[in-house]
């Protein structure tokens, strides 16, 4: 029995779900016996499945939400039946292993369904659903991330909404690295074409081989009637060989150059596309991915895919050519010996495709476990000052030989298989020499046979041009097996959807005059449960307003909003009259100028950094944004000035320093809005004093959106916004909520300033 929603055309779907259908995961197959329990006169919102019973057993569990209630269905159990009009807030609740949706009702918490990790975004989903629901909120579908299954064999994904190993697409593959080469195609045309000529000409020493061994070296009678003329026909022959090496040898060496050329610029082309689209993915993925995970597929799987370029491609292309020419010479020469040579070859063809199955999971395996090794390795280097004050050394040694050795252990059973099938193939061919020895012998020796030396001797020339690659043939499965697994994990890269920069109807926004409005917006990370709930509120053009709140109340994922990091859940935010998902991204965020809590410093000079929003600032204009953000004299005290290299992450300047050259950038750009994100948290007091007053210059005129801890330091604001779970509980001016009694805002001063005057009397004390 297939239960689904109603047509998507029938829901209000404003902004999450663009899909053309709803997401399978939404609408899926309910068991006969269970269906029962659903009420047949409710309009059906979601169907979903689990994979996990409310005891915590892994069994088949199923989500229903109709228009009036929600059911957890398990079978064998009695049903959880809810009315949506007495659940007072549905969330997820994250337990070992997974987690379980529990509404809230007047009654107290009740589970209805429970799950394991693999599904925590599919019902992190549904929980906003019933959510809105039951407050008569508009119903949207949340875009889901792709599935953890696969879906043509169901095993679990080595990357949700990646594909399986064993599901590999290599015809995709092929066609999506194929637009790479593209630009390419006449010097690969040349390549193959040289690569042609040198088969052909190597192809030819051991026929003229037989010859001279048959027609002259052979023929004693005729050597000693016409030595002269054998000697002449034994030398145009040698020359002949000669002429052929040289041919092998000048078409290889041309095309083995335009072979590394292609291969090493497809690479870079590769890389260059990897790192431009990964500037471009959404805060959500990178969010999801570790930098060593990214750094590997950038570094390493293209340098996999590259030695696969350079030797595997034309190792297979120039010995395919080889294997039908010499395979038609050696049925020529002895029909009976040549069977003897291709005995090996249904070995490889048959074992070449078990071994190929067998290999693909094991290297994804090892890919992966190769990035993890780069997470921890790089996680280590970062954070060794942590590590050495904290005497975690050795642990965190432990914590990178475990890694290690599980890539060890993978790695050893990836080079045990292959080996295993190489060795077999040896021996295989081993067989065939042995044969070809026995049979050709006799042969010989046979005088009603016609089979000569000549014929042997060519033979055996042929058998060894055509065992020698075969030997390697299963070192090319290998790296083909490297090299489409790497091209799998650096498509998955490629394949991700971007940021939409241009859509077709965006705004272009060439002014801006400053008004913000947040239109009942919501707003949750990965995980489902909201962190902004509802919010509405507008900031006027040229008005500063500081956020106020605990840590995890919301601040930074209102400013993460507003710079469109990340786009709302659902409700509205607009700049001025425009919404701002329908606004050209790189226009909008031309107009913010932005100084987070932690300030990125790139590695190279100061004046660089200061400029780095605005290539075509003058050097006077870089030093008076200095000036401004009190930067000014510190830089003049290095050694090198401007010119200072401040190294990866400004990691050769204090806090203070770093803040000071980001507000310089910040007041560069010349911004219509700015955000302050702590702007002023590692800089000491007489800076700071400093720094407001030059901020108190930069504002004019200018919408404003600041943070501080330092609740002080928001007191020039226009107006302060109190932050608690994603909610507005005050609003109003400074002085407004210092003045309300048990306020939110004058609690937190009183805090603040009984914590200031504690670690004063402490400093005062350790001086004493």
């Amino acid at each position: 029995m297939l239960l689904s929603p109603s047509s998507p055309g029938s829901m209000k779907d404003p902004n999450t779900n663009t899909k053309s259908e709803i997401d399978r995961r939404y609408q899926v197959v309910i068991p006969v016996e269970l269906a029962r329990h659903i009420p047949d006169d409710e309009e059906l919102v979601v169907t979903m499945e689990s994979d996990m019973t409310r005891s915590g057993q892994f069994s088949p569990s199923y989500l229903i939400i109709t228009r009036q209630r929600v059911l957890g269905l398990e079978e064998g159990e009695p049903p959880v039946v809810l009315p949506l009009s007495e659940i007072e807030e549905c969330e997820t609740d994250e337990l070992f292993g997974g987690g379980r949706i529990v509404s809230k009702t007047k009654d107290g918490t009740i589970a209805i369904i429970s799950f394991s990790r693999s599904f925590v975004p599919e019902f992190a989903a549904a929980t906003r659903i019933i959510d809105d629901l039951a407050h008569d909120r508009d119903l949207i579908y949340p875009e889901l991330e792709g599935s953890a299954f696969s879906e043509g064999s169901g095993v679990p994904l080595p990357e949700r909404g990646g594909r399986s190993p064993l599901d590999m697409p290599r015809r995709k593959i092929l066609k999506q690295l194929g637009e790479f080469v593209r630009p390419y195609r006449a010097r690969i045309w040349i390549m193959m074409l040289l690569f042609g000529l040198s088969v052909l000409a190597q192809m030819t020493p051991p026929l003229l081989s037989k010859f001279v061994v048959d027609n002259i070296l052979g023929q004693g009678d005729f050597q000693a009637s016409t030595p002269g003329a054998a000697k002449l026909k034994l030398n145009l022959f040698v020359l002949l060989i000669a002429l052929s090496i040289l041919v092998v040898f000048v078409t290889r060496i041309v095309a083995n150059i335009l072979k590394v050329w292609i291969s090493g610029r497809l690479t870079a082309d590769l890389r260059n596309h990897l790192h431009r689209q990964m500037q471009r993915l959404t805060m959500r993925y990178h969010n999801r991915k570790e930098s060593g995970e990214l750094v590997g597929r950038v570094m390493n799987d293209t340098s996999e895919l590259q030695h696969f370029l350079v030797e595997g491609v034309p190792f297979l292309y120039i010995n395919s050519l080889s294997f039908i020419g010499i395979g038609a010479i050696l049925i020529w020469i002895h029909p009976l010996l040549a069977l003897c040579v291709f005995l090996p070859v249904p070995l490889l063809l048959f074992g070449g495709t078990w071994f190929w199955r067998r290999l693909v999971p094991l290297f994804h395996k090892r890919g992966n476990r190769n990035s993890v090794l780069h997470s921890v390795l790089g996680e280590s280097i970062s954070a060794v000052k942590a590590t050495k004050a904290l005497g975690q050394e050795d642990r965190r040694h432990r914590i990178f030989n475990k890694g290690n050795e599980s890539f060890f252990n993978v790695s050893f059973h990836v080079e045990r298989t292959f080996l295993g099938f190489f060795e077999m193939m040896a021996l295989m061919m081993g067989v065939g020499t042995v044969a070809v020895w026995f049979f050709g012998g006799h042969s010989i020796l046979d005088p009603d046979s016609d089979f000569t030396i000549g014929d042997l001797v060519a033979f055996m020339f042929f058998m060894a041009m055509f065992y020698g690659p075969l030997q390697w043939f299963t070192a090319v499965i290998n790296w083909m097996t490297h090299a489409f697994a790497s091209s799998e994990r650096i498509l998955q890269i490629l394949d991700q959807k971007p940021e939409t920069y241009d859509a077709p109807n965006a705004v272009a926004l060439p002014e801006v005059e400053g008004k913000i409005s947040f239109k009942d917006v919501r707003f949750s990370y990965n995980r489902g449960n909201e962190v902004i709930k509802g919010l509405s509120f507008e900031i006027a053009p040229g008005e500063m307003i500081g956020l106020v709140g605990k840590s995890g109340a919301g601040k930074s994922t209102i400013v993460n909003l507003v710079c469109r990091f990340y786009d709302p859940d659902s409700g509205q935010l607009t700049i001025d009259t425009h919404d701002l998902r329908s606004v050209k991204l790189t226009d909008w965020r031309r107009h913010i100028g932005i100084v987070m809590q932690d300030p990125f410093l790139f590695g190279c000079s100061i004046a660089d950094n200061i400029s780095y929003g605005n290539h075509e600032a003058t050097f006077e204009d870089i030093m008076r944004a200095a000036r401004a953000a009190e930067a000014h004299e510190f830089i003049l005290s290095k050694e090198e000035g401007y010119d200072t290299v401040v190294g990866e992450g400004g990691v050769d300047l204090s806090g203070g320093e770093r803040q000071r050259i980001a507000i310089a950038r910040a007041i560069l750009s010349d911004p219509p809005i700015l955000i302050l994100d702590e702007a002023t948290s590692s800089v000491d007091s007489e800076t700071e004093k400093a720094i407001q007053q030059a901020i108190t210059t930069l504002v004019k005129g200018r919408t404003v959106i600041a943070i501080a801890h330092r609740l002080a330091t928001l007191r020039n604001a226009d107006r302060l916004i109190v932050i608690e779970d994603g909610k507005i509980i005050e609003e109003g001016t400074h002085e407004k909520l210092l003045g309300l009694k048990d306020g939110h805002f004058a609690n937190l001063v009183k805090l603040q300033t009984e914590n200031n005057k504690l670690l004063s009397e402490q400093s005062a004390y350790s001086m004493e």
